[in-house]
């Protein structure tokens, strides 16, 4: 198996799908954002959420700690990976070094459901600052869902109502598919 490499918006299900994914394959689970946390504590010593390591860092030297998170990550053996949501459109990392990775699987949920559920948790610096976040993030998920859809070997469609052991199953059987 190649491993297979989560992508969509804050909120689209990667952690929980990853998860449930990486059972079902028995390899394991990389949350590059926890992988970016652990090695922010490593230079610092600071324990931090990707969202204080944005605002601590600056968006710049967030991105080439985030890039070089996602290179460590590069690896043959099989396993599920899932990149935060801006990992994709970090101008500091290559298409050729995301693909590297293994096979991309863009989980695509609508934006008015990742608004939500990213409100319900409070905004990110990024939205929080802006003076219309809902007109913001609009713009930034229209840059990246053009990426993830140029990047995506396999795209599955979230729906509300699926629970997530049935999107992990489906999301398996279409790895499988696309094996073949």
């Amino acid at each position: 198996m190649r491993s297979a490499v989560l992508v969509g918006i804050k909120h689209c299900g990667k952690s929980t799908l990853g998860r449930l994914l990486a059972d079902r394959f028995g390899c394991p689970f990389i949350d590059a954002d926890g992988e970016l946390e652990n090695a922010y504590f490593h230079r610092t010593g600071k324990r931090l959420a990707v969202r204080g390591i944005f605002r601590a860092l600056g968006e710049e030297a967030f991105r080439a700690l985030e890039a070089a998170t996602v290179r460590a990550l590069i690896s043959e053996e099989p396993r599920v990976i899932a990149l935060g949501g801006g990992a994709v459109s970090n101008p500091q990392l290559t298409e050729k070094e995301l693909k590297s990775l293994g096979k991309i699987v863009w989980l695509d949920v609508s934006d008015e459901t990742a608004y939500r559920r990213i409100a319900a948790e409070g905004l990110p610096p990024f939205l929080a600052d802006a003076p219309d976040p809902r007109g913001r993030f609009a713009e930034i998920n229209a840059g990246r869902r053009e990426r993830f859809r140029r990047l995506a070997d396999v795209t599955l469609k979230m729906d509300e109502e699926l629970a997530p052991d049935e999107a992990a199953k489906r999301l398996a059987a279409l790895l499988e598919e696309d094996r073949s």
